[in-house]
């Protein structure tokens, strides 16, 4: 029995280590299928981590060109706020400058009818031109003149233009009050500039 034993255990080791390298091999084989899908999963995750790379990249620089055209495009808006104030400033400073201008023009041809002087404006600011009608008792005198501003005093300017007319005076301080003295200060800068 003895010699039975012996063999059946030398049978049963035999048999535990064909079970074993069985089990080994299916464990090898498992481990190389696991060790296969590892290195799939790492190269998968390779290429996927340079895809994302690329496209976080790619996000980043819409976003910083995002960013520079919204900036630009605030400036521009800011730019174009500017202007457009600018040009509404502008045409209120030109509807009363001409308000202005049509207020001293109506002020003038008011002067023109009382004073019976008339100056030729497109001739100004270079010279002062036109013509005094004094009234005589057989109707007007005409008296034409044609002076430089800058050349005279406002009493020469008097002088010239109404000479010993009684209200010489008072058209003279009117007259000077309206075009003379701006006519002269605009020369005067034009020959300053110049």
């Amino acid at each position: 029995m003895i010699k039975y034993e012996y063999g059946k255990r030398i049978k049963m080791m035999i048999n535990r280590e064909i079970t074993l390298e069985r089990r080994e091999n299916t464990l090898s084989k498992l481990s190389s299928k696991y060790h296969e899908r590892l290195e799939n999963l790492e190269i998968r995750h390779s290429k996927q981590s340079e895809k994302f790379d690329k496209f976080h990249k790619r996000i980043r620089e819409e976003k910083q060109n995002y960013e520079r055209l919204e900036k630009l495009i605030s400036d521009m808006k800011s730019r174009m706020q500017e202007a457009e104030n600018e040009a509404q400033r502008c045409v209120a400073d030109t509807l009363q400058q001409r308000q202005q201008l049509i207020h001293q023009l109506d002020q003038i041809h008011s002067l023109k009818l009382s004073t019976n002087t008339y100056i030729n404006l497109n001739a100004l600011p270079a010279r002062i031109q036109g013509v005094f009608l004094q009234e005589k008792e057989d109707g007007y005198s005409w008296h034409p003149f044609c002076v430089e501003p800058l050349s005279h005093t406002p009493e020469e300017l008097r002088n010239i233009i109404w000479g010993n007319c009684e209200n010489a005076a008072s058209y003279s301080e009117a007259w000077e009050h309206l075009v003379f003295r701006s006519v002269r200060a605009l020369l005067q800068e034009l020959v300053r500039s110049s």
